[in-house]
């Protein structure tokens, strides 16, 4: 007889098995009361390894989740290319979060929880949701997704719905009978074919239950914290957003010992380790998040002055600093005070140019002269906009990171005279 009917829920490529089996060792050494099952979606994961997973979580449930199942769930809407793009770009597991609506025939709640993360705490208070469930984004998040939510702003009924991570997701009772997995992929569909957006999963999740009036229950921060922000040792669940894992970023493996404690669980049972590259190696870690964010910062600079450098006029002279999330080029024969700065974007194919200088600057006269009125060529004509900074005033525009360096040419030639 079944007496838990709770279910946590992931997906891996057959490739990730280690972190799989990492994140159970580290959940039942800190859940240890749960007892219900672990469902996991995969892409064509060997007896072994299935065998293994079992000895660590007896209750494991597999379901085959490939490239085809993903077509055949889209099947009639005609996405073949688009929907093949969103694949390359992560992998069919993107979607298999969707599956749990169907899975509430069988469990009465389910939550999911991606890979790359780690578990440090009990996870008790987090089942008290009856429908939806999820940690919430910051306010700013919907700023930064303002064409989408323009695109599909009738979906947007109630207004009380927070954008979210999709890293942990709670889905219960209140919703069966009301949508069904065949609804979240219809919302998926509709913005693959109309947007290029990346979260396909977590915006098609919100506009589902924006457009129904889901209920939703917003997880606490220490449910699924980033490990880019502060404080994440403290917390029950610590996430490994972005491309640095656990796995292979030096600064995360030096700061969550853990992690590699609960991957010597499954390497015990002959499971295979991480083989691949170490990232951010040269960086020790002081606290998780401050050495993280200095050593992305570090290697996004290193990448973009690389593609940069040989396209630059001679009088820009690069700041060595490059841990923050700006890069400083100095102006030959012009004060520090006047320097071009570029900025990091929240999507990264696009980038801030602006010159900063000060009020009072000998050359700012010359520069209101040689710039105001200014229309980039690179960026379809679109002028500088000038705004106040806490040194003085800046001269800039937000363009695509492919146009960077021509953009930073055309800004020398309106200070040729300076």
């Amino acid at each position: 007889m079944i007496s838990d009917r709770r279910a946590i829920v992931c997906g891996i490529t057959a490739d990730h098995a280690f972190v799989l089996g990492s994140l159970i060792a580290g959940f039942r050494r800190h859940n240890a009361d749960f007892t219900g099952d672990f469902v996991l979606f995969h892409d064509g994961l060997d007896a072994q390894d299935q065998a293994r997973l079992q000895r660590l979580w007896p209750r494991m449930v597999f379901h085959l989740f490939d490239q085809s199942t993903v077509a055949a769930r889209f099947a009639g809407l005609g996405l073949k290319a688009e929907l093949g793009a969103v694949i390359r770009r992560y992998s069919p597991m993107i979607f298999a979060k969707f599956e749990m609506l169907d899975l509430l025939d069988t469990y009465d709640k389910c939550l999911w929880l991606d890979v790359d993360m780690l578990v440090q705490g009990s996870l008790e208070a987090v089942w008290a949701f009856e429908g939806l469930a999820w940690r919430p984004l910051p306010d700013g998040a919907f700023g930064r997704r303002a064409e989408v939510m323009e695109t599909f702003a009738d979906m947007r009924v109630d207004a009380s719905v927070t954008l979210l991570n999709g890293g942990v997701v709670g889905m219960g009772q209140a919703l069966r009978g009301v949508i069904c997995a065949d609804d979240i992929y219809a919302v998926a569909g509709q913005l693959i074919a109309q947007t290029d957006a990346m979260s396909v999963d977590e915006l098609a999740l919100y506009f589902l239950a924006a457009s129904r009036g889901l209920p939703l229950y917003n997880l606490d921060l220490r449910f699924n914290h980033p490990v880019v922000a502060p404080g994440g040792r403290a917390a029950a669940i610590v996430h490994a957003i972005g491309p640095d894992k656990f796995w292979n970023a030096a600064p995360l493996v030096l700061a969550y010992p853990d992690w590699a404690q609960n991957l010597g669980e499954w390497q015990a049972l002959g499971g295979a380790g991480y083989d691949g590259p170490l990232r951010l190696a040269a960086v020790q870690a002081a606290t998780p998040d401050l050495a993280l964010r200095a050593a992305r910062n570090r290697t996004y600079w290193q990448a973009v002055y690389e593609d940069l450098r040989a396209g630059l006029p001679l009088r820009y002279q690069v700041d060595l600093r490059s841990d923050g999330n700006a890069l400083r080029f100095f102006i030959t024969g012009q004060p520090e005070a006047a320097h071009l700065r570029l900025t990091r974007q929240p999507n990264e194919r696009r980038i801030g140019v602006e010159l900063q200088f000060e009020d009072d600057s000998r050359i700012a006269p010359a520069l209101f002269a040689g710039l105001n009125g200014l229309r980039i060529g690179a960026a379809k004509g679109k002028p500088l906009t000038l705004r106040k900074t806490k040194q003085g005033r800046a001269y800039g525009i937000v363009v695509p990171l492919a146009v960077c360096a021509d953009v930073m040419g055309q800004l020398a030639e309106g200070l040729a005279d300076l």
